[in-house]
């Protein structure tokens, strides 16, 4: 039970989120280019004159310079690499936890190779074991993770028996 308040409110944590940016930008946007309409001294007889083009030429201009400084921020500084590699090396579960998708693609390419290679070489052998051993305690330490795997094997169609094939061959 705890678990699953504790999903919905990650859940509505990330939902809120992926809103907040945006929506910061714009109420930003909007507050500053009507403050900024009051303080226009000059826009007397000219086309700033009615409130309605004036902010919305003011909301433009921002909207343009926040655009421009987002396209300098993602082509030329390439800020989101380095963010990227922060939060890896940040979250302690990126270690040494597994996604579901990674447990699958190493149960259904990785060990059946490496068990194959590893009838010529000891070493491939040793390294399918820890595999299977790693990707066995992975499944089995995260309680949606056994939901996760059904859903990636339905899509893919495989079924119940070949999911636990994977964990039982030796």
């Amino acid at each position: 039970m705890a678990f699953r308040v504790k999903k919905w409110f990650m859940l509505w944590m990330w939902r809120v989120q992926q809103v907040s940016q945006p929506l910061t930008l714009a109420l930003m946007a909007v507050n500053l280019s009507l403050t900024v309409f009051g303080l226009i001294k000059w826009r007397e007889d000219s086309l700033l004159s009615t409130s309605y083009i004036g902010v919305t030429l003011i909301l433009l201009l921002l909207a343009l310079v926040i655009m421009t400084f987002a396209l300098i921020w993602d082509l030329r500084l390439k800020m989101w690499r380095d963010q990227a590699t922060v939060l890896v090396e940040k979250n302690p579960y990126s270690k040494e936890k597994m996604s579901a998708k990674e447990i699958a693609i190493i149960g259904l390419l990785w060990i059946p190779l490496l068990e194959d290679i590893g009838k010529r070489d000891p070493k491939a052998k040793v390294a399918a074991d820890a595999m299977r051993g790693w990707i066995t305690k992975a499944a089995k330490e995260e309680a949606v993770m056994d939901k996760d795997l059904d859903d990636i094997f339905r899509y893919i169609g495989l079924g119940k028996k070949e999911l636990m094939d994977i964990f039982a061959r030796k």
